[in-house]
């Protein structure tokens, strides 16, 4: 695995922090590298369905107004 050496807005990484539960830097860089892909899954498997049953899923605010 390769090191990297990146500016990180420290903001940003503790709102991150916070949300996924995370305590080092690394877990929480893992964490939302999995979150990431684990959303685009479900963008695709939205798309894919043909009946456009799901297509709401994938409107800006769809989450918020689930989950909020």
């Amino acid at each position: 695995m390769a090191k990297t050496s990146v500016d990180i807005d420290p903001e940003k990484l503790a709102r991150v922090r916070e949300i996924l539960g995370t305590e080092t830097l690394r877990e929480t860089i893992d964490s939302a590298f999995g979150e990431v892909i684990r959303v685009a899954a479900v963008r695709e498997l939205v798309r894919s369905a043909e009946d456009g049953a799901f297509s709401a899923l994938l409107e800006p605010d769809a989450e918020e107004r689930m989950w909020g």
